[in-house]
């Protein structure tokens, strides 16, 4: 379970990331990892080394399930890890049956080393073993035995090859976790023809028909079978949720289907009620006696011959 920054409320058990919420991230043995964070409108977070990163709709758990796992990831299995040089890495180049040819080249920022009679040899990117049998060939030219070994002396990188492609050692087992500085606590809207529109605090099992009532009811100008229910997707798109409700909807419990955080209840107006409105924004407020008149209408028949 998440723990907060001093002075933060406390998320429930069920809590979920939901963009703005803001976290700090926290790697206990890799201490350069760590920083403070929000999530962005789209629900992701971009991490170091992690990539973007997926927060919205899950909770601390999984997130750090998924984090974990990604470090993992990079690492590869230690048996199999190669290390590449890198500029600057110091390197001891030595040849056991020729020894003048013997040398220590520190890598260039271009990623070359230079050396006798072969010249400029490319080394960035490559494991030492790597380079040592490129070097064998070169120098097969200029000596009967070219054997020669590649000794790393000093490195400048974490950068290693694994059956994942170019990872980092160093990754391999890091647990990071998450503490919560501050949150969104989970809402549902509600609007429209009710009593009381406006926000209620979401709860697990919360209803639409509890949502309903806790907003103060239908109102005689709603229609419940134009009820809408919309929520957001995972792509942050909304999606409006058909609920079939008939005209005693708010009377059906077997109907009644439960609310997810942060969903929009919306209960338009009538025909009539339009119809009224309209009446009131056109006819009355321009001729303000019919409100409370009458309109007659007369039809003279007129017998024909």
């Amino acid at each position: 379970m998440a723990t907060t920054a001093a002075g933060a409320p406390q998320p429930d058990a069920g809590y979920t990331f939901e963009p703005g919420d803001e976290f700090d991230l926290r790697v206990p043995d890799a201490p350069q990892l760590d920083q403070s964070l929000r999530v962005l409108p789209d629900g992701n977070v971009s991490l170091p080394l992690m990539g973007v990163v997926r927060f919205q709709d899950r909770t601390v758990d999984e997130v750090q399930k998924d984090l974990r796992a990604r470090l993992d990831k990079l690492a590869g299995e230690a048996p199999n890890r190669e290390y590449l040089l890198r500029p600057n890495d110091e390197l001891e180049i030595k040849f056991p049956f020729a020894k003048v040819l013997n040398d220590v080249v520190r890598l260039r920022p271009d990623g070359k080393i230079q050396l006798q009679l072969v010249g400029m040899v490319r080394a960035e990117g490559r494991s030492p073993e790597e380079l040592a049998q490129d070097l064998r060939a070169r120098y097969a030219t200029y000596v009967r035995n070219p054997d020669v070994a590649v000794i790393v002396r000093t490195v400048n990188s974490q950068s290693v090859r694994t059956a994942n492609g170019v990872g980092r050692a160093g990754l391999f087992g890091l647990k990071p976790t998450i503490v919560i500085r501050s949150y969104q606590a989970p809402q549902v809207f509600v609007g429209g023809e009710v009593a009381k529109p406006g926000t209620l605090p979401f709860r697990p099992g919360l209803s639409l028909v509890q949502a309903m009532v806790e907003a103060g009811g239908q109102l005689p100008s709603g229609d419940p079978s134009a009820l809408m229910l919309l929520r957001r997707r995972q792509d942050n798109t909304l999606e409006v949720v058909s609920t079939g409700f008939t005209a005693d909807a708010l009377r059906s419990p077997d109907r009644d289907i439960l609310l997810r955080p942060f969903d929009v209840v919306m209960l338009p107006k009538s025909g009539v009620a339009i119809a009224a409105d309209k009446l009131n924004q056109y006819v009355y407020n321009l001729v303000p006696f019919l409100k409370n008149g009458s309109i007659a209408l007369n039809y003279d028949n007129v017998g024909r011959r």
